[in-house]
Protein backbone atom coordinates (compact mmCIF):
# COMPACT_ATOMS: atom_id res chain seq x y z
CA UNK A 1 0.00 0.00 0.00
CA UNK A 2 2.88 2.55 -0.87
CA UNK A 3 1.74 5.91 -1.96
CA UNK A 4 -1.48 5.81 -0.13
CA UNK A 5 -2.28 8.16 2.86
CA UNK A 6 -2.89 6.51 6.17
CA UNK A 7 -6.87 7.39 6.39
CA UNK A 8 -7.03 5.50 2.66
CA UNK A 9 -4.58 2.51 4.10
CA UNK A 10 -7.36 1.95 6.72
CA UNK A 11 -10.19 2.06 4.51
CA UNK A 12 -8.68 -0.30 2.13
CA UNK A 13 -8.17 -2.97 5.19
CA UNK A 14 -11.60 -3.18 6.13
CA UNK A 15 -12.94 -3.72 2.06
CA UNK A 16 -13.75 -7.82 1.92
CA UNK A 17 -11.16 -7.74 -0.65
CA UNK A 18 -8.57 -7.21 1.25
CA UNK A 19 -9.61 -9.55 3.61
CA UNK A 20 -9.42 -12.36 1.26
CA UNK A 21 -6.36 -11.69 0.16
CA UNK A 22 -5.40 -11.37 3.18
CA UNK A 23 -6.66 -15.59 4.08
CA UNK A 24 -5.40 -16.88 0.69
CA UNK A 25 -1.79 -15.56 1.73
CA UNK A 26 -1.89 -17.00 5.28
CA UNK A 27 -3.28 -20.05 3.61
CA UNK A 28 -0.25 -20.22 1.04
CA UNK A 29 2.29 -19.25 3.85
CA UNK A 30 5.53 -21.44 3.82
CA UNK A 31 5.83 -24.09 6.61
CA UNK A 32 8.34 -25.06 9.20
CA UNK A 33 10.11 -28.06 9.37
CA UNK A 34 7.43 -30.42 11.40
CA UNK A 35 10.07 -32.47 12.88
CA UNK A 36 11.81 -31.35 16.37
CA UNK A 37 9.09 -28.37 16.22
CA UNK A 38 9.47 -27.28 19.86
CA UNK A 39 13.35 -27.44 19.36
CA UNK A 40 16.01 -25.12 18.07
CA UNK A 41 17.22 -28.10 16.50
CA UNK A 42 13.82 -28.28 14.44
CA UNK A 43 13.94 -24.51 13.44
CA UNK A 44 17.03 -25.04 12.04
CA UNK A 45 16.56 -28.01 10.05
CA UNK A 46 15.07 -25.60 7.48
CA UNK A 47 12.05 -26.59 5.41
CA UNK A 48 10.80 -29.85 4.27
CA UNK A 49 11.04 -30.17 0.27
CA UNK A 50 7.42 -30.41 -1.80
CA UNK A 51 8.42 -33.78 -3.04
CA UNK A 52 8.98 -35.52 0.50
CA UNK A 53 6.08 -33.28 1.83
CA UNK A 54 3.81 -35.00 -0.81
CA UNK A 55 5.50 -38.50 -1.77
CA UNK A 56 7.14 -39.35 1.97
CA UNK A 57 6.25 -42.60 0.75
CA UNK A 58 8.57 -42.86 -1.40
CA UNK A 59 11.09 -42.21 1.15
CA UNK A 60 10.23 -45.35 2.58
CA UNK A 61 10.85 -47.42 -0.26
CA UNK A 62 14.25 -49.75 -0.87
CA UNK A 63 16.31 -47.83 -3.47
CA UNK A 64 18.21 -50.99 -3.90
CA UNK A 65 15.60 -52.74 -5.53
CA UNK A 66 16.06 -50.32 -8.60
CA UNK A 67 17.62 -51.86 -12.00
CA UNK A 68 20.67 -50.90 -13.43
CA UNK A 69 20.68 -50.47 -16.96
CA UNK A 70 24.13 -51.66 -18.61
CA UNK A 71 26.35 -49.55 -20.27
CA UNK A 72 27.84 -50.20 -23.98
CA UNK A 73 31.16 -50.78 -23.55
CA UNK A 74 33.48 -48.14 -26.00
CA UNK A 75 36.69 -49.12 -27.26
CA UNK A 76 39.40 -46.68 -27.52
CA UNK A 77 39.58 -45.68 -31.44
CA UNK A 78 43.36 -44.36 -30.76
CA UNK A 79 44.74 -41.72 -32.98
CA UNK A 80 42.92 -40.48 -35.92
CA UNK A 81 45.54 -41.02 -38.48
CA UNK A 82 44.68 -45.06 -37.48
CA UNK A 83 41.25 -44.52 -38.27
CA UNK A 84 40.15 -47.12 -40.88
CA UNK A 85 37.85 -44.37 -42.67
CA UNK A 86 39.99 -41.47 -43.99
CA UNK A 87 38.45 -38.42 -45.93
CA UNK A 88 39.90 -40.12 -49.10
CA UNK A 89 38.49 -43.38 -49.04
CA UNK A 90 35.56 -41.74 -48.37
CA UNK A 91 35.62 -40.04 -51.69
CA UNK A 92 36.41 -42.88 -53.25
CA UNK A 93 33.53 -45.10 -51.11
CA UNK A 94 30.84 -41.80 -52.79
CA UNK A 95 32.41 -42.39 -55.95
CA UNK A 96 31.66 -45.89 -56.00
CA UNK A 97 28.46 -45.56 -54.50
CA UNK A 98 27.56 -43.10 -57.32
CA UNK A 99 28.84 -45.07 -60.11
CA UNK A 100 26.44 -48.16 -58.60
CA UNK A 101 23.48 -45.79 -58.62
CA UNK A 102 24.39 -45.00 -61.97
CA UNK A 103 24.26 -48.53 -63.30
CA UNK A 104 21.50 -49.05 -61.52
CA UNK A 105 19.23 -46.57 -63.28
CA UNK A 106 20.64 -47.60 -66.76
CA UNK A 107 19.62 -50.71 -65.85
CA UNK A 108 16.27 -49.31 -65.46
CA UNK A 109 16.31 -46.97 -67.78
CA UNK A 110 13.44 -47.16 -70.49
CA UNK A 111 13.19 -44.10 -73.25
CA UNK A 112 10.39 -43.20 -75.11
CA UNK A 113 10.12 -40.75 -78.10
CA UNK A 114 7.64 -38.73 -79.66
CA UNK A 115 7.77 -37.89 -83.25
CA UNK A 116 6.37 -34.37 -84.10
CA UNK A 117 6.05 -34.30 -88.17
CA UNK A 118 4.64 -31.08 -90.57
CA UNK A 119 6.20 -29.06 -88.21
CA UNK A 120 7.41 -25.29 -88.86
CA UNK A 121 11.48 -25.62 -89.34
CA UNK A 122 11.53 -22.06 -86.87
CA UNK A 123 10.73 -24.21 -83.39
CA UNK A 124 13.13 -24.26 -80.63
CA UNK A 125 13.69 -26.57 -77.50
CA UNK A 126 11.39 -23.99 -75.65
CA UNK A 127 8.62 -24.16 -77.71
CA UNK A 128 8.23 -28.09 -76.72
CA UNK A 129 8.90 -27.24 -73.09
CA UNK A 130 6.99 -24.49 -72.38
CA UNK A 131 3.55 -26.77 -72.82
CA UNK A 132 4.74 -29.46 -70.78
CA UNK A 133 2.22 -30.58 -67.88
CA UNK A 134 2.54 -27.91 -65.25
CA UNK A 135 2.90 -29.73 -61.60
CA UNK A 136 -0.29 -30.33 -59.67
CA UNK A 137 0.24 -28.02 -57.09
CA UNK A 138 2.75 -25.54 -58.39
CA UNK A 139 2.82 -24.05 -61.59
CA UNK A 140 6.51 -23.15 -62.32
CA UNK A 141 7.21 -27.09 -61.76
CA UNK A 142 7.18 -29.51 -64.15
CA UNK A 143 5.62 -32.89 -63.50
CA UNK A 144 4.89 -36.53 -65.34
CA UNK A 145 5.46 -35.21 -69.06
CA UNK A 146 8.98 -33.47 -68.70
CA UNK A 147 10.92 -34.05 -71.63
CA UNK A 148 15.10 -35.10 -71.28
CA UNK A 149 15.74 -33.90 -75.08
CA UNK A 150 14.67 -32.66 -78.28
CA UNK A 151 16.12 -33.35 -81.41
CA UNK A 152 15.20 -31.74 -84.64
CA UNK A 153 15.19 -34.17 -87.44
CA UNK A 154 18.04 -33.77 -90.28
CA UNK A 155 18.22 -34.67 -93.75
CA UNK A 156 20.68 -37.80 -93.95
CA UNK A 157 22.72 -36.85 -96.97
CA UNK A 158 22.97 -32.54 -96.21
CA UNK A 159 22.37 -32.70 -92.43
CA UNK A 160 19.94 -30.01 -93.02
CA UNK A 161 17.02 -29.78 -90.35
CA UNK A 162 13.47 -30.89 -91.74
CA UNK A 163 10.11 -30.41 -90.65
CA UNK A 164 10.15 -33.32 -88.26
CA UNK A 165 11.21 -33.43 -83.92
CA UNK A 166 11.88 -36.16 -82.15
CA UNK A 167 11.02 -35.65 -78.67
CA UNK A 168 13.28 -38.09 -76.17
CA UNK A 169 11.83 -38.92 -72.44
CA UNK A 170 12.61 -41.11 -69.62
CA UNK A 171 9.95 -43.74 -69.92
CA UNK A 172 6.68 -44.37 -71.50
CA UNK A 173 4.31 -42.74 -69.32
CA UNK A 174 5.76 -39.14 -69.06
CA UNK A 175 5.74 -39.84 -73.34
CA UNK A 176 1.78 -40.35 -73.22
CA UNK A 177 1.01 -37.90 -70.37
CA UNK A 178 2.55 -35.34 -72.45
CA UNK A 179 1.14 -36.85 -76.01
CA UNK A 180 -2.34 -36.69 -74.49
CA UNK A 181 -1.72 -32.95 -72.66
CA UNK A 182 -1.01 -31.53 -76.55
CA UNK A 183 -3.40 -33.39 -77.75
CA UNK A 184 -6.27 -32.03 -75.71
CA UNK A 185 -4.45 -28.51 -76.27
CA UNK A 186 -4.53 -28.54 -80.16
CA UNK A 187 -7.84 -29.67 -79.93
CA UNK A 188 -9.17 -26.04 -77.78
CA UNK A 189 -7.11 -24.02 -80.25
CA UNK A 190 -8.88 -25.86 -83.15
CA UNK A 191 -12.46 -25.18 -80.69
CA UNK A 192 -11.57 -21.42 -79.91
CA UNK A 193 -9.09 -19.96 -82.26
CA UNK A 194 -9.66 -18.00 -85.38
CA UNK A 195 -8.60 -19.60 -88.37
CA UNK A 196 -10.68 -17.43 -90.86
CA UNK A 197 -13.46 -14.59 -91.40
CA UNK A 198 -16.17 -17.26 -90.41
CA UNK A 199 -14.63 -18.35 -86.80
CA UNK A 200 -15.99 -17.22 -83.73
CA UNK A 201 -14.57 -14.86 -81.24
CA UNK A 202 -11.80 -15.70 -79.22
CA UNK A 203 -13.27 -16.15 -75.71
CA UNK A 204 -12.25 -13.46 -73.33
CA UNK A 205 -9.24 -12.68 -71.54
CA UNK A 206 -9.49 -14.47 -68.02
CA UNK A 207 -11.57 -17.81 -69.40
CA UNK A 208 -10.93 -20.63 -67.68
CA UNK A 209 -11.43 -23.85 -69.71
CA UNK A 210 -11.11 -27.23 -67.78
CA UNK A 211 -8.72 -25.79 -65.62
CA UNK A 212 -6.46 -23.57 -67.46
CA UNK A 213 -5.95 -20.18 -68.49
CA UNK A 214 -7.37 -20.33 -72.24
CA UNK A 215 -5.25 -17.06 -72.86
CA UNK A 216 -1.99 -18.55 -71.87
CA UNK A 217 -2.43 -21.48 -73.37
CA UNK A 218 -2.91 -20.31 -76.91
CA UNK A 219 0.03 -17.79 -76.59
CA UNK A 220 2.41 -20.87 -75.45
CA UNK A 221 1.16 -22.89 -77.77
CA UNK A 222 2.96 -22.70 -80.95
CA UNK A 223 3.66 -26.71 -82.16
CA UNK A 224 1.14 -27.00 -84.57
CA UNK A 225 -0.91 -23.86 -86.43
CA UNK A 226 -4.85 -24.81 -85.45
CA UNK A 227 -5.94 -25.04 -88.91
CA UNK A 228 -3.87 -28.36 -89.40
CA UNK A 229 -4.44 -31.77 -88.40
CA UNK A 230 -1.54 -32.61 -85.82
CA UNK A 231 0.50 -35.42 -85.67
CA UNK A 232 2.36 -36.48 -82.37
CA UNK A 233 3.28 -40.62 -82.58
CA UNK A 234 4.86 -42.25 -80.27
CA UNK A 235 7.90 -44.82 -80.60
CA UNK A 236 8.87 -47.52 -78.06
CA UNK A 237 11.34 -49.75 -77.71
CA UNK A 238 13.02 -51.33 -79.66
CA UNK A 239 14.30 -48.69 -81.69
CA UNK A 240 15.15 -48.41 -85.29
CA UNK A 241 18.39 -47.88 -86.42
CA UNK A 242 17.95 -44.01 -87.00
CA UNK A 243 16.47 -43.03 -83.62
CA UNK A 244 18.53 -45.49 -81.40
CA UNK A 245 21.86 -43.43 -82.01
CA UNK A 246 20.26 -40.54 -80.96
CA UNK A 247 19.08 -41.89 -77.42
CA UNK A 248 22.73 -43.62 -77.33
CA UNK A 249 24.75 -40.24 -77.84
CA UNK A 250 22.12 -38.10 -76.71
CA UNK A 251 22.12 -36.05 -79.61
CA UNK A 252 23.39 -36.49 -83.36
CA UNK A 253 27.28 -37.85 -83.52
CA UNK A 254 28.41 -35.01 -85.62
CA UNK A 255 27.31 -32.50 -82.60
CA UNK A 256 28.53 -34.68 -79.59
CA UNK A 257 31.53 -35.84 -80.63
CA UNK A 258 34.42 -35.19 -79.47
CA UNK A 259 32.75 -32.59 -77.59
CA UNK A 260 29.45 -31.33 -77.21
CA UNK A 261 29.26 -28.42 -79.76
CA UNK A 262 24.86 -28.64 -80.00
CA UNK A 263 23.90 -25.25 -79.39
CA UNK A 264 26.79 -23.04 -80.17
CA UNK A 265 27.69 -24.37 -83.39
CA UNK A 266 26.84 -23.42 -87.27
CA UNK A 267 26.25 -25.55 -90.43
CA UNK A 268 28.07 -23.89 -93.30
CA UNK A 269 28.13 -24.53 -97.16
CA UNK A 270 28.57 -22.56 -100.44
CA UNK A 271 25.97 -23.04 -103.26
CA UNK A 272 27.70 -24.74 -106.24
CA UNK A 273 31.23 -24.19 -104.77
CA UNK A 274 33.05 -26.64 -102.82
CA UNK A 275 36.01 -24.23 -100.86
CA UNK A 276 38.56 -25.53 -98.92
CA UNK A 277 38.88 -25.39 -95.33
CA UNK A 278 41.75 -22.66 -95.96
CA UNK A 279 39.42 -20.68 -98.07
CA UNK A 280 36.67 -20.70 -94.91
CA UNK A 281 39.55 -19.65 -92.56
CA UNK A 282 40.14 -16.49 -94.90
CA UNK A 283 37.09 -15.76 -95.71
CA UNK A 284 36.14 -15.62 -91.81
CA UNK A 285 39.73 -13.99 -90.75
CA UNK A 286 39.04 -11.23 -94.05
CA UNK A 287 35.44 -10.91 -92.39
CA UNK A 288 36.58 -9.68 -88.98
CA UNK A 289 39.57 -7.54 -89.84
CA UNK A 290 36.79 -6.08 -91.70
CA UNK A 291 34.24 -5.72 -88.88
CA UNK A 292 36.75 -4.91 -86.78
CA UNK A 293 36.28 -7.83 -84.54
CA UNK A 294 37.41 -11.79 -85.39
CA UNK A 295 34.57 -14.00 -84.64
CA UNK A 296 34.74 -15.71 -81.19
CA UNK A 297 35.31 -19.25 -82.20
CA UNK A 298 36.64 -22.06 -80.20
CA UNK A 299 38.34 -24.76 -80.50
CA UNK A 300 41.58 -23.97 -81.77
CA UNK A 301 42.15 -25.90 -85.15
CA UNK A 302 38.72 -28.05 -84.96
CA UNK A 303 36.80 -25.09 -84.58
CA UNK A 304 36.16 -25.37 -88.48
CA UNK A 305 35.50 -29.28 -89.31
CA UNK A 306 34.40 -30.58 -92.48
CA UNK A 307 31.10 -32.79 -91.81
CA UNK A 308 31.65 -36.55 -91.65
CA UNK A 309 27.80 -38.48 -92.28
CA UNK A 310 29.52 -41.67 -93.10
CA UNK A 311 27.76 -42.92 -89.66
CA UNK A 312 24.78 -41.44 -89.85
CA UNK A 313 22.35 -44.12 -91.26
CA UNK A 314 19.05 -43.53 -93.66
CA UNK A 315 15.89 -42.33 -92.71
CA UNK A 316 14.10 -44.18 -95.06
CA UNK A 317 14.97 -46.65 -97.97
CA UNK A 318 14.60 -43.81 -100.53
CA UNK A 319 18.03 -42.88 -99.80
CA UNK A 320 19.75 -46.26 -99.94
CA UNK A 321 19.00 -45.91 -104.07
CA UNK A 322 20.79 -42.65 -104.40
CA UNK A 323 24.37 -42.91 -106.09
CA UNK A 324 27.51 -42.43 -104.04
CA UNK A 325 28.00 -39.64 -106.64
CA UNK A 326 24.80 -37.75 -106.11
CA UNK A 327 25.62 -38.13 -102.41
CA UNK A 328 29.19 -37.09 -102.51
CA UNK A 329 28.02 -33.85 -104.62
CA UNK A 330 24.72 -32.97 -102.08
CA UNK A 331 27.30 -33.37 -98.96
CA UNK A 332 30.56 -32.22 -99.96
CA UNK A 333 32.28 -29.21 -98.56
CA UNK A 334 29.68 -29.23 -95.64
CA UNK A 335 31.63 -27.46 -92.42
CA UNK A 336 30.31 -27.42 -89.13
CA UNK A 337 31.83 -24.21 -87.52
CA UNK A 338 31.91 -24.20 -83.88
CA UNK A 339 31.75 -20.65 -81.19
CA UNK A 340 32.05 -19.95 -77.95
CA UNK A 341 28.30 -19.21 -77.19
CA UNK A 342 24.83 -19.93 -78.83
CA UNK A 343 24.92 -15.88 -79.22
CA UNK A 344 28.02 -15.35 -81.36
CA UNK A 345 26.68 -18.40 -83.30
CA UNK A 346 23.45 -17.00 -83.97
CA UNK A 347 25.34 -13.80 -84.80
CA UNK A 348 27.62 -15.55 -87.47
CA UNK A 349 23.89 -16.97 -89.05
CA UNK A 350 22.75 -13.62 -89.37
CA UNK A 351 25.20 -12.14 -90.56
CA UNK A 352 26.22 -14.57 -93.27
CA UNK A 353 23.12 -16.30 -94.68
CA UNK A 354 23.03 -15.60 -98.43
CA UNK A 355 26.23 -13.80 -98.18
CA UNK A 356 28.42 -13.60 -101.40
CA UNK A 357 31.05 -15.96 -100.87
CA UNK A 358 34.86 -14.27 -101.56
CA UNK A 359 36.86 -16.86 -103.94
CA UNK A 360 39.50 -14.55 -104.35
CA UNK A 361 42.51 -14.67 -101.31
CA UNK A 362 42.33 -10.86 -101.30
CA UNK A 363 38.66 -11.37 -100.00
CA UNK A 364 37.09 -9.21 -103.04
CA UNK A 365 33.45 -10.37 -103.68
CA UNK A 366 32.94 -10.66 -107.47
CA UNK A 367 29.38 -10.45 -109.14
CA UNK A 368 28.83 -13.36 -109.81
CA UNK A 369 29.90 -14.86 -106.48
CA UNK A 370 28.06 -17.91 -105.15
CA UNK A 371 26.08 -17.48 -102.14
CA UNK A 372 27.26 -19.04 -98.48
CA UNK A 373 24.15 -20.79 -96.35
CA UNK A 374 24.48 -21.50 -92.76
CA UNK A 375 22.18 -22.84 -90.29
CA UNK A 376 22.38 -23.25 -86.67
CA UNK A 377 22.60 -26.50 -85.28
CA UNK A 378 20.87 -27.26 -81.78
Amino acid sequence: MRGLHLPQAEALRKTPLYRYLGLVRWIHRPRRALTDRGSTKGLQAGKVSLFDELFSEENTQDHDLMIEIPRLPLSDIGHFDSFPFRLESGKRLAKKLTEAAAQESVKQWNPAVLVLSRASKSLVDADFRRVAPKGRHIGEWTGPGDILKVFPGRDTVTFQQKNHYLLLFPNPSYARTYQNYVTKLHKLAQTHMPTSLQSPLPPPAGTVLQGEDVQTLFQDYALCPPSQRISLVSIFAPFGSTVRPLIENRGYAQLTSPTDKAGRAVLFWVDGCAPTIRAVRSALAQDGRDRGLPWATQGGSRSIEKLDLSTFTPENPDHSEQTDQEVKGRSSARWILTFVDENEARRFVRAWHRRPFPLSSDGVQSEDAPLANTEFLW
